[in-house]
């Protein structure tokens, strides 16, 4: 009798525990269907709530920016980001906003990258009013192509870009300011290509302890009222700067530049006394960097398929490298029906399972570099079929 009791506990206590776990297995579920979701914005209304879960948005969706919209000028119209991952694709449109004293976007722990899928467009995808189109003081940023331009109303000294902390990559795009491109006082800025041109002063200046790496990008100097012209600018008082330590290895400046420095004496309590700002690229109007870091491209060695429904896909291997990718797809074009594997640098061959038997596959692989924040790929194999056991 003893036992018999003990068993319906015991089935009793299984009973519950598995209902549970499936309670919060279909929970994760739910919650992982929620979050990948794509969202049209078209109010600044909208797009300062994305941040939250309310009307179902929030961290993990996609956002598309509708039309052209102003935010507002109150101290809640800055759409801030604090934490999950965050893709906004601006579409080619304008948000700006409406305060001379506020940036677009304000991001400070969150994961978010910045998409504009008609950069051919006219506008600028976001500008500010304010000291930065975009404020960052902690978390990631991945700008990959757009326009982020920060106007003046005569009052202030905006840019396009504000790094304070975090880590920022900007692999595309234009970055602007009626005052300076961008500039980087924390945290760190890795640059992969884009176009950086400042007003007044700089286009790109180091304004504090950041830590600046660039691989490849194109700098315009902005002219101040005396006529002087700096690409790369960098406050430090009673200092030498050696801006050469902002290229990343493999990387070099496409010109000659004479590096010097402007005495000015400030006028701002909170800088009293004399500040150098060393620039490079003295008088010159554009300065550019390119690189000459690529990843090997390599070649399909073996395409066999012994077993049902599997094909073991061999290469040459390349030193050098992160990894390699490899794509299938029943279209000989890779237009439709496409898989894709990485897989790490030290294999050199790859099984894959769960084909279509009797199928023709086509194949085709490339190598990748993780390098400055991005990640560089070789140019894609020949392509090579194999019709699967």
């Amino acid at each position: 009798m003893i036992k018999t009791k003990e068993n319906k506990l015991i089935k009793i206590t299984i009973i519950t525990v598995l209902s549970l776990l499936s309670l919060i297995l279909l929970w994760s579920f739910s919650e992982l269907e929620a979050q990948a979701k794509t969202f049209v914005i078209r109010s600044g209304e909208e797009l300062v709530d994305i941040n939250w879960k309310n009307k179902g948005y929030g961290p993990g969706n996609k956002y598309i920016i509708g039309n052209d919209f102003t935010l507002g000028d109150g101290e809640y119209s800055t759409c801030r980001l604090t934490k999950g991952k965050f893709v906004i694709d601006f579409n080619g449109h304008t948000v700006q906003n409406a305060a001379a004293n506020l940036g677009v976007f304000s991001i400070s722990g969150a994961d978010v990258e910045f998409i504009d899928s008609k950069v051919s467009s006219d506008k600028p995808s976001v500008r500010s009013y304010g000291a930065g189109a975009i404020d960052m003081t902690a978390g990631k940023l991945v700008i990959r192509s757009g326009n982020y331009v920060g106007l003046s109303n005569g009052t202030n000294n905006p840019c396009g870009l504000h790094v304070g902390g975090g880590t920022c990559v900007v692999n595309g795009g234009f970055i602007g300011g009626d005052y300076l491109g961008a500039d980087c006082s924390g945290g760190t800025l890795m640059i992969n290509g884009g176009k950086f041109e400042g007003g007044y002063t700089f286009a790109l200046a180091d304004l504090g302890n950041g830590n600046i790496k660039i691989s490849k990008g194109t700098f315009i100097a902005g002219t101040t009222t005396y006529g002087y012209r700096f690409a790369f600018g960098a406050m430090r008082p009673n200092e030498y700067y050696n801006f050469n330590s902002w290229l990343a290895s493999g990387s070099s400046f496409s010109s000659w530049f004479r590096t010097g420095y402007w005495n000015m004496q400030s006028q701002v309590s909170e800088y009293p006394g004399t500040m150098y700002y060393f620039a490079v690229a003295y008088n010159t109007p554009q300065l550019t960097v390119t690189s000459s870091v690529s990843s090997p491209a390599t070649s399909i060695k073996k395409l066999v398929s012994k077993k049902k429904k599997t094909m073991k896909v061999g290469w040459s291997k390349k030193s050098g490298i992160s990894g390699y990718q490899i794509q299938i797809s029943t279209n000989k074009k890779f237009k439709k029906n496409v898989k894709s594997y990485n897989v790490k640098a030290s294999a050199k061959a790859k099984t894959v399972k769960s084909l279509k038997s009797k199928k023709k596959y086509y194949v085709r692989i490339r190598t990748y570099k993780n390098f400055n924040g991005t990640v560089l790929y070789s140019k894609w194999s020949k392509v090579k079929a194999k019709t699967v056991k």
